[in-house]
């Protein structure tokens, strides 16, 4: 017995040596993990920056992303970049020049931003036929246009669902373009195929636009309908009339504001039919990802 006692205390303090080695063995690899994964979030935040710092200061010149009638060669689209050299100063102009909405009747200023195509947000689907314009709403109160763009760029990222406008139309009357009139956008249900759709930034939880987002929704709508030879009676659609979502809110809640909204497009049209069919109604004052 007296020597089984020193056997036993061996067995048992070499149990203990691997049972730390094998303690201090799982430290190190969560250690490990941890470093990596740290690194790998570093990595992909800058890399989510340095894309954005550059395209502003680049001008895609491959023609993609032209509406109809309307290409990258255009005067009125090189206009906005010339007397500059991708400087800081022509940057920083051209970004000043896309926020500000003129109060013109003349034309209406495009903030092209484009996604990047992706099967979540911008698949790249040709768009065939445009029978109708679809209004939609955020349902996001306060969030502006640039906020909602990037979500559904992020969404080629996270994949949680698919969505996308055409257009995002913001509280201060900015127009962020986000997917070529010639591709589908998954915003409109069935109707995906032959519509074009306008998503609009509203400031509370009634839905309800202020009138500098009204007045750009109006102005991009009576191009739309002048540009695919549709009528504002039967060419202005909202989301609700597609699925019967309530989008946008304040206009399935308020029938006679959406009515209101429709004669104003019609009214604007009649009165500036020339001006919406000419080439230069829309100017380009900055270009995204293609």
């Amino acid at each position: 017995m007296e020597e089984l006692i020193p056997k036993k205390k061996g067995r048992k303090r070499r149990k203990r040596r691997i049972f730390v080695r094998l303690m201090i063995w799982l430290i190190l690899v969560f250690a490990m993990i941890g470093m990596i994964t740290v690194v790998a979030l570093i990595v992909y935040g800058i890399s989510k920056l340095v894309p954005k710092a550059s395209s502003e200061k680049t001008v895609n010149t491959s023609g993609s992303y032209d509406l109809p009638g309307v290409s990258i060669d255009d005067p009125q689209t090189s206009a906005a970049t010339s007397g500059g050299s991708g400087t800081a100063a022509s940057s920083a102009t051209a970004s000043a020049s896309a926020i500000s909405v003129s109060s013109s009747d003349e034309h209406l200023n495009i903030d092209l931003q484009l996604l990047t195509k992706n099967p979540y947000s911008r698949p790249g689907t040709t768009l065939s036929n445009v029978n109708a314009v679809v209004i939609h709403y955020t349902a996001s109160p306060k969030g502006t246009a640039a906020e909602n763009r990037e979500y559904f760029e992020d969404l080629r990222i996270f994949k949680t669902t698919k969505a996308s406008s055409h257009f995002i139309v913001g509280l201060d009357g900015e127009v962020v373009q986000c997917i070529p009139t010639r591709e589908i956008a998954y915003a409109s249900n069935n109707r995906n195929k032959d519509t074009v759709a306008i998503e609009c930034c509203h400031e509370d939880e009634t839905g309800k636009f202020n009138e500098k987002t009204l007045d750009s929704m109006k102005k991009l709508t009576a191009w739309l309908l002048v540009k695919f030879g549709l009528s504002a009676d039967d060419g202005i659609i909202r989301h609700y009339d597609v699925s019967g979502k309530l989008c946008p809110k304040y206009f399935v809640e308020h029938e006679d504001e959406w009515k209101k909204f429709k004669d104003s497009v019609a009214e604007y049209v009649d009165e500036h039919r020339a001006a919406l069919a000419s080439d230069d109604y829309l100017t380009f004052t900055e270009f995204g990802r293609s």
